[in-house]
């Protein structure tokens, strides 16, 4: 079986003009945003995905945030390869603020054809990005989602000509899509995609809204079979279930989800215990108001 980090090993000596962007190159640039950046880049700097690589083999691993194992490999594999070296990545930003418990993250990269990728990072090991996440339970916008929106209008109004895909995994992909809903209408407008990659919902009242419909043909969400988080809240966009190799949560886990060439492998189900999960979490959350949730 095979996971994304065989997949750059077999298609990385190709380059994005020889073999087109792919939903397996999309895993790849969401799981970019959640690389030690912080301490590789500065915020303003604009640098190749080698040039990020070569600056990471020189540092102390354990002196970085590395905030999953398979990360270490990725980043230099990515790095190394044809298809991906050469990308330029810039305006990276990180947020993280205790007082209005919000941990944000994004990078943007460039791609051929003059296209730009958007990529959110998710949750990572702070409590105050935990926190983050349960707020989503009783609150309308989190802090993550507001930042979001205003990165991607400031990117889109910054690269005025560029088409735009957005994506991220996780709370990551929550806020890409968040941001897409109520981007500014000529920022919207040049949006390709949107990939939610395992992320939760929201509520009613923001996939009712006209912002959504205008979006949510775009949207494009992976889960796999047993998938948690990406079943909580409300999702109306097109949902595609993928086979993974771990078990229960850890198939939240995209380095266990299964590639077969440049496409995700397919399964046609989730299984029975994310069905009963996600009934449980739904029904809990429409019967405790949201003052309540905020205690729990």
């Amino acid at each position: 079986m095979s996971n994304l980090i065989d997949y750059i090993k077999w298609r990385g000596d190709l380059s994005l003009e020889e073999f087109k962007f792919n939903e397996v190159d999309n895993l790849a640039l969401t799981r970019l945003s959640y690389f030690p950046l912080e301490s590789l880049m500065k915020e303003e700097e604009e640098i190749s995905i080698k040039e990020l690589a070569e600056r990471f083999k020189k540092k102390n691993i354990n002196e970085m945030k590395i905030l999953w194992p398979d990360d270490k490999d990725l980043i230099v594999l990515m790095g190394e390869s044809e298809r991906f070296g050469k990308i330029k990545i810039t305006k990276f930003i990180h947020i993280f603020d205790k007082g209005a418990e919000e941990q944000f993250a994004a990078i943007t990269a460039f791609l051929p054809d003059n296209i730009i990728y958007v990529s959110y990072r998710g949750t990572d090991c702070s409590i105050v990005g935990w926190k983050e996440d349960f707020n989503l339970s009783f609150k309308s916008d989190i802090g993550s989602q507001i930042s979001a929106k205003k990165y991607l209008n400031e990117i889109g109004e910054k690269y005025s000509t560029a088409q735009i895909i957005v994506g991220g995994h996780s709370k990551g992909g929550n806020v890409a899509v968040y941001a897409a809903i109520y981007a500014n209408k000529e920022v919207k407008d040049r949006i390709i995609n949107v990939y939610n990659i395992d992320g939760p919902g929201f509520e009613k009242r923001i996939v009712e809204s006209n912002e959504y419909k205008e979006i949510v043909d775009k949207i494009i969400s992976y889960i796999p079979q047993e998938s948690i988080i990406g079943r909580l809240m409300n999702h109306k966009e097109r949902i595609t279930i993928i086979q993974s190799t771990a078990n229960g949560i850890m198939q939240h886990d995209l380095y266990s989800w299964q590639v077969m060439r440049n496409n995700i492998i397919r399964v046609e189900e989730l299984t029975n215990g994310s069905e009963f999960i996600d009934k449980t979490i739904t029904g809990w959350l429409e019967e405790v108001e949201p003052a309540k949730r905020e205690i729990v």
